[in-house]
């Protein structure tokens, strides 16, 4: 078997094991060929860097679209930060490990003597890379497929978390689309020590006291007090 043949039977392999199907074979073999091999050769290659742009593109289009359905009325900061806890390279990277495409990367010999195919980075690249030619290759539909279906683990983990639920932001949101003026946070209780200090905040809208909340930090309250005011506004807070 020819080196051609046995690179194409092995991006076959990768992509029957990852459910899509591979129609121009040039385009795979480019999102997993690093550029310190093209110089070492035998035949024209071109490395993935140009896939690895469109890739995070497409990436980054697939899970704000799949956010955008499965939790709507979100603000744009809360879309923001979750996908970004999705689409960063270390997440990324995970993924791409998990899918097993690092045995499939071409590298040249200094780069693989270096341990660059351990590099968080360019294990990233190539899965945004692999991402860009499918995109190209089969199109949106089954670029997006794809991306829900391996980063789904991802997804649910930072969904999970809960960190991008800003409720502050949110009530703001929701005052500036009713015309209403923005909501003020008023610190009505301090006790403690400093080192365990509560804090109780009340939130007005129109300057109608409108919820309060309780935390460790001013900033906590604020985020309790404001979510307060979002479920008497009838505003979905789960």
């Amino acid at each position: 078997m020819t080196e051609h043949a046995a690179r194409t039977r092995e991006l076959h392999k990768l992509a029957g094991r990852l459910g899509f199907r591979i129609n121009d074979d040039a385009l795979f073999n480019r999102a997993l060929t690093h550029a310190s091999i093209v110089p070492e050769a035998n035949e024209p290659l071109h490395d993935y860097e140009s896939l690895e742009f469109l890739g995070d593109a497409v990436l980054g289009l697939a899970v704000a679209h799949h956010l955008f359905e499965v939790l709507p009325n979100r603000t744009p900061g809360e879309y923001s930060r979750l996908r970004a806890g999705v689409v960063n390279r270390k997440c990324v990277a995970r993924v791409g490990r998990e899918l097993e495409i690092v045995p499939t990367i071409r590298l040249g010999k200094g780069e693989e003597l270096s341990g660059g195919r351990d590099r968080l980075a360019l294990v990233a690249d190539c899965m945004e890379a692999l991402i860009g030619a499918l995109y190209l290759d089969s199109g949106w539909e089954a670029a997006q497929a794809f991306v829900v279906r391996v980063f789904e683990e991802e997804i649910q983990r930072v969904v999970r978390s809960g960190r991008a639920w800003d409720y502050k932001s949110r009530l703001q949101h929701y005052c500036q689309a009713e015309r209403l003026g923005l909501p003020r946070f008023d610190v009505i209780r301090a006790d403690g020590p400093d080192h365990d200090k509560e804090f109780e905040v009340e939130v007005f809208v129109n300057d109608v006291p409108t919820g309060r909340g309780v935390g460790a930090s001013k900033k906590e309250a604020e985020q309790q007090a404001a979510r307060e005011a979002l479920r008497r506004t009838g505003q979905d807070i789960d």
